[in-house]
């Protein structure tokens, strides 16, 4: 009994603080001049609501800001160091929590940790929150996993909760839930879904409109504003072709792993062998993913990292069968692209957009030189991994056919 719970338990978890030291190891902290928006989240857990931190949307994230300002005040530790405690936490609860997702879904310890390290080889989901620790996204990951398993096991009233709890955190906590209702309305269109929806509305009215009504804001900085002109903000992104061209690179950058086991033929297959209402809620998750990508704004490559749970989902079922070589092949490609070993160049903004690339609608060199390093990775790691030595074909071309 102890060592089954030891296996199911804590060696995953192990893994997933010892994954997170690693990176951690091999990055380097955020300097003042590329704080930005962190400025504000640091405000926050100094000062609370100050008149000149009302800016929004930043000021309507306020629940990690205020945490960390709880551990600074009650704890004793610097404002640094508490928010760092919070990216410690966050990063390993996300780790384990995608380990027992992905168990969950796919009954597969293999898969279950190929999906954990290919989250945790992401550049934007561990490693550039361990590098500037100020920003929001960490804890929400795992509240999003939290609300995926509620769900999947139809927990509808805890899944709001989580939720209307998680958009203080961050916007992108909604999409569990819309996913949830998308899919029990394409499925049942029952009176049931009929009235969730009704309530999931006055639930997000009071997570959503009640903090904008009681904390006014001094100013706006979001790309598309949710007021009336917010359509016509919206349809401006669309038709910035270099930022759209960004957005399919920053896509097809974070889903590489993905990308070099694709096989259309195996897709359907593996994808048989979770639920089909889950498999329907993960395209939605997905497909709502894509669309806040798109009215988000300038950090595409952090966005991205939204699409966690469908990457270490099919990365996980996809590498399932895979020999120990090819998965470790994968994932060295994955940690070549991200540069997981190197730092990020803080000493030059220009230096920092081209690091990644794909940031806002800026396409340069760099960024093409990019693009092209992720197709060639792609395509030589898809015939690497696929490329299967036949006896046969090799004695028929040896006697000369």
């Amino acid at each position: 009994m102890f060592l089954s719970l030891l296996k199911r338990y804590a060696i995953p978890f192990g893994v997933s603080i010892a994954l997170v030291v690693f990176v951690d190891i091999l990055t380097n902290g955020v300097t003042k001049k590329l704080l930005f928006d962190s400025n504000l989240y640091i405000g926050m857990a100094e000062h609370g609501f100050a008149l000149e931190l009302r800016i929004s949307p930043f000021v309507y994230r306020f629940a990690g800001p205020f945490l960390a300002g709880t551990i600074h005040h009650f704890i004793g530790l610097s404002i640094y160091k508490s928010f760092k405690v919070i990216a410690y936490v966050g990063a390993i609860s996300e780790l384990f929590g995608v380990f027992l997702l992905v168990r969950h879904l796919t009954q597969s310890e293999k898969s279950a940790y190929i999906g954990m390290l290919s989250v945790a080889f992401s550049l934007y989901n561990i490693k550039y929150p361990l590098f500037d620790v100020y920003r929001p996204d960490i804890l929400v990951y795992p509240i999003i996993l939290i609300s995926t398993w509620l769900a999947f096991k139809d927990y509808f009233f805890p899944l709001l909760l989580t939720t209307m709890i998680g958009l203080q955190f961050r916007e992108f906590a909604i999409v569990p839930l819309l996913a949830y209702l998308a899919t029990k309305l394409q499925r049942e269109g029952s009176k049931t879904s009929i009235r969730n929806v009704t309530i999931s509305m006055i639930g997000l009215f009071i997570a959503v409109g009640i903090p904008r009504l009681l904390i006014p804001v001094v100013e706006h900085a979001e790309a598309v504003q949710l007021s009336p002109q917010g359509i016509a903000q919206a349809i401006h992104l669309i038709s910035i072709w270099p930022r759209n061209i960004n957005i399919v690179y920053i896509v097809l950058a974070y889903f590489l792993p993905f990308l070099i086991l694709f096989r259309r033929s195996q897709i359907r297959t593996v994808l048989g062998e979770i639920p089909l209402e889950q498999v329907s809620y993960l395209a939605y998750y997905s497909g709502i993913v894509l669309l806040l990508i798109i009215v988000g704004g300038t950090d595409l490559e952090r966005f991205a990292t939204y699409f966690f749970l469908p990457l270490a989902v099919l990365t996980g079922l996809l590498a399932k069968n895979q020999s120990f070589i090819r998965i470790l092949l994968i994932l060295t490609l994955q940690i070549i692209f991200n540069r997981i070993w190197l730092p990020f160049p803080v000493w030059d903004f220009d230096l920092m957009v081209n690091f990644y690339s794909g940031w806002s609608n800026v396409i340069n060199t760099a960024s093409l030189w990019r693009f092209a390093e992720l197709i060639a990775l792609a395509v030589i790691g898809n015939f690497l991994v696929h490329f299967q030595f036949s006896s046969k074909q090799k004695v028929f071309s040896e006697s000369g056919g």
